[in-house]
Protein backbone atom coordinates (compact mmCIF):
# COMPACT_ATOMS: atom_id res chain seq x y z
CA UNK A 1 0.00 0.00 0.00
CA UNK A 2 0.91 3.68 -0.54
CA UNK A 3 0.18 6.54 1.51
CA UNK A 4 0.26 9.95 -0.54
CA UNK A 5 1.16 12.65 2.37
CA UNK A 6 3.02 15.36 3.76
CA UNK A 7 5.46 15.09 6.23
CA UNK A 8 4.01 18.45 7.41
CA UNK A 9 -0.05 17.20 7.34
CA UNK A 10 -1.46 16.44 11.02
CA UNK A 11 -3.68 14.44 9.44
CA UNK A 12 -0.73 12.04 7.65
CA UNK A 13 0.38 11.49 10.84
CA UNK A 14 -2.61 9.80 12.01
CA UNK A 15 -2.48 7.03 9.70
CA UNK A 16 1.37 7.20 9.77
CA UNK A 17 1.03 6.16 14.02
CA UNK A 18 -1.22 3.50 13.53
CA UNK A 19 0.24 1.91 10.44
CA UNK A 20 3.41 1.58 12.56
CA UNK A 21 1.60 0.29 15.67
CA UNK A 22 -0.28 -2.04 13.87
CA UNK A 23 3.46 -3.47 12.04
CA UNK A 24 1.44 -2.75 8.17
CA UNK A 25 4.14 -1.62 5.83
CA UNK A 26 3.04 1.40 3.85
CA UNK A 27 5.22 3.34 0.82
CA UNK A 28 5.05 6.77 2.21
CA UNK A 29 4.94 9.23 -0.91
CA UNK A 30 5.58 12.99 0.01
CA UNK A 31 3.66 15.07 -2.59
CA UNK A 32 3.80 18.67 -3.17
CA UNK A 33 0.68 20.69 -2.85
CA UNK A 34 1.55 23.30 -4.39
CA UNK A 35 2.49 21.21 -7.96
CA UNK A 36 -0.12 18.23 -7.23
CA UNK A 37 1.34 15.06 -9.32
CA UNK A 38 -0.70 13.13 -11.20
CA UNK A 39 -0.48 10.37 -9.55
CA UNK A 40 -1.94 12.11 -6.40
CA UNK A 41 -4.76 13.95 -8.70
CA UNK A 42 -5.65 10.82 -9.91
CA UNK A 43 -6.13 8.90 -6.74
CA UNK A 44 -7.71 11.72 -5.21
CA UNK A 45 -9.54 14.18 -7.31
CA UNK A 46 -9.26 16.66 -4.72
CA UNK A 47 -5.41 16.18 -4.41
CA UNK A 48 -5.62 16.32 -0.88
CA UNK A 49 -3.50 13.94 1.77
CA UNK A 50 -3.75 11.87 2.71
CA UNK A 51 -5.02 9.28 0.12
CA UNK A 52 -4.41 5.82 0.21
CA UNK A 53 -3.48 3.74 -2.77
CA UNK A 54 -4.19 -0.28 -1.81
CA UNK A 55 -2.02 -2.64 -3.79
CA UNK A 56 -5.23 -3.37 -5.77
CA UNK A 57 -5.30 -0.04 -7.12
CA UNK A 58 -8.21 1.35 -4.86
CA UNK A 59 -7.89 4.39 -2.93
CA UNK A 60 -8.88 5.39 0.73
CA UNK A 61 -9.31 8.99 1.60
CA UNK A 62 -9.37 11.42 4.03
CA UNK A 63 -7.67 10.10 7.19
CA UNK A 64 -10.47 9.04 9.39
CA UNK A 65 -11.65 6.57 6.83
CA UNK A 66 -7.65 5.66 6.47
CA UNK A 67 -7.16 5.12 10.04
CA UNK A 68 -10.27 2.71 10.34
CA UNK A 69 -9.35 0.94 7.16
CA UNK A 70 -6.09 0.14 8.73
CA UNK A 71 -7.35 -0.88 12.16
CA UNK A 72 -9.30 -2.68 10.62
CA UNK A 73 -6.49 -5.01 8.86
CA UNK A 74 -5.49 -6.83 12.08
CA UNK A 75 -5.86 -6.77 16.25
CA UNK A 76 -2.41 -6.03 16.76
CA UNK A 77 -2.59 -2.84 18.80
CA UNK A 78 -6.62 -1.99 18.20
CA UNK A 79 -6.45 1.34 18.00
CA UNK A 80 -10.22 2.05 17.76
CA UNK A 81 -12.48 -0.06 20.17
CA UNK A 82 -14.72 -2.39 18.79
CA UNK A 83 -17.93 -1.67 21.26
CA UNK A 84 -20.37 0.84 20.18
CA UNK A 85 -19.63 3.15 22.87
CA UNK A 86 -15.59 2.88 22.89
CA UNK A 87 -15.79 3.67 19.23
CA UNK A 88 -17.59 6.78 19.46
CA UNK A 89 -15.79 8.31 22.41
CA UNK A 90 -12.76 7.77 19.91
CA UNK A 91 -13.97 9.27 16.74
CA UNK A 92 -15.79 11.95 18.94
CA UNK A 93 -12.03 12.69 19.83
CA UNK A 94 -10.73 12.29 16.64
CA UNK A 95 -13.52 14.61 14.83
CA UNK A 96 -12.44 16.92 17.58
CA UNK A 97 -8.68 16.90 16.96
CA UNK A 98 -9.39 17.06 13.66
CA UNK A 99 -11.42 20.48 14.27
CA UNK A 100 -8.45 21.71 15.92
CA UNK A 101 -6.26 20.71 13.16
CA UNK A 102 -8.39 22.82 10.65
CA UNK A 103 -8.40 25.78 12.81
CA UNK A 104 -4.97 26.05 13.08
CA UNK A 105 -4.00 25.75 9.58
CA UNK A 106 -6.79 28.50 9.04
CA UNK A 107 -5.12 30.22 11.73
CA UNK A 108 -1.67 29.69 9.93
CA UNK A 109 -2.80 30.04 6.31
CA UNK A 110 -4.55 33.44 7.15
CA UNK A 111 -0.87 34.88 8.73
CA UNK A 112 0.82 33.97 5.89
CA UNK A 113 -1.35 35.26 3.29
CA UNK A 114 -1.78 38.63 5.39
CA UNK A 115 1.31 39.29 7.33
CA UNK A 116 0.94 42.97 7.74
CA UNK A 117 -2.83 43.07 7.73
CA UNK A 118 -4.56 39.98 8.51
CA UNK A 119 -7.91 39.93 9.70
CA UNK A 120 -7.22 40.60 13.38
CA UNK A 121 -10.53 39.39 15.10
CA UNK A 122 -10.53 36.57 12.62
CA UNK A 123 -6.97 35.37 14.37
CA UNK A 124 -7.82 36.84 17.51
CA UNK A 125 -10.98 34.45 17.74
CA UNK A 126 -9.12 31.29 16.30
CA UNK A 127 -6.37 31.57 18.97
CA UNK A 128 -9.03 31.81 21.13
CA UNK A 129 -10.57 28.68 20.16
CA UNK A 130 -6.99 27.13 20.23
CA UNK A 131 -6.67 28.12 24.30
CA UNK A 132 -10.45 27.37 25.11
CA UNK A 133 -9.48 23.39 23.19
CA UNK A 134 -6.51 22.85 24.97
CA UNK A 135 -8.17 23.52 27.93
CA UNK A 136 -10.82 21.21 27.26
CA UNK A 137 -8.11 18.59 26.51
CA UNK A 138 -6.36 19.39 29.99
CA UNK A 139 -10.03 18.95 31.65
CA UNK A 140 -10.62 15.20 30.21
CA UNK A 141 -7.13 14.21 29.87
CA UNK A 142 -8.17 11.03 31.96
CA UNK A 143 -10.16 10.39 28.54
CA UNK A 144 -6.70 10.19 26.83
CA UNK A 145 -4.91 7.36 29.29
CA UNK A 146 -5.39 5.10 26.52
CA UNK A 147 -3.04 4.74 23.60
CA UNK A 148 -5.44 5.07 20.98
CA UNK A 149 -6.78 6.82 18.08
CA UNK A 150 -8.07 9.44 20.34
CA UNK A 151 -4.77 10.06 22.07
CA UNK A 152 -2.85 10.18 18.56
CA UNK A 153 -5.51 12.37 16.91
CA UNK A 154 -5.08 15.13 19.54
CA UNK A 155 -1.24 14.61 20.06
CA UNK A 156 -1.13 15.40 15.80
CA UNK A 157 -3.86 17.88 16.43
CA UNK A 158 -1.69 19.69 19.00
CA UNK A 159 2.02 18.62 17.16
CA UNK A 160 1.03 20.71 14.54
CA UNK A 161 -0.30 23.98 16.17
CA UNK A 162 3.21 24.06 17.56
CA UNK A 163 5.03 23.22 14.33
CA UNK A 164 2.92 26.26 12.86
CA UNK A 165 2.07 28.29 15.42
CA UNK A 166 4.54 28.21 18.23
CA UNK A 167 3.48 30.91 20.10
CA UNK A 168 0.60 28.73 21.03
CA UNK A 169 2.62 26.86 23.89
CA UNK A 170 0.59 23.98 26.10
CA UNK A 171 0.95 24.17 29.91
CA UNK A 172 0.98 22.31 32.96
CA UNK A 173 -0.69 18.88 32.99
CA UNK A 174 -1.22 18.86 29.09
CA UNK A 175 2.20 20.30 28.23
CA UNK A 176 3.52 17.18 30.19
CA UNK A 177 1.10 14.69 28.54
CA UNK A 178 1.88 15.71 25.29
CA UNK A 179 5.80 15.27 26.12
CA UNK A 180 5.24 11.37 27.36
CA UNK A 181 2.94 10.59 24.30
CA UNK A 182 5.39 11.80 22.01
CA UNK A 183 8.28 9.99 23.69
CA UNK A 184 6.63 6.63 22.35
CA UNK A 185 8.57 5.31 18.99
CA UNK A 186 5.26 5.66 16.29
CA UNK A 187 5.05 9.29 17.49
CA UNK A 188 8.37 10.40 17.63
CA UNK A 189 8.89 9.16 14.04
CA UNK A 190 6.05 11.18 12.65
CA UNK A 191 7.13 14.50 14.32
CA UNK A 192 5.81 16.85 11.46
CA UNK A 193 9.11 18.28 9.66
CA UNK A 194 9.61 20.88 7.18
Amino acid sequence: MKLLYTKRSPYARKPRVIAIEKGITLELIDEDLQKKSQRLLEANPLGKVPTLVLDNGTTVYDSPVICQYLDGLNDKALMIPRDAAGRLEVLKWEAFADDLMTTAINLYMEKMRHPQDFHKDFVTTLENNIRVSYAYIEKNLGKLKDFNLASVAVASAIGYVLFRLPHMKVEGALAQWFQDINQRPSMAQTIPIV
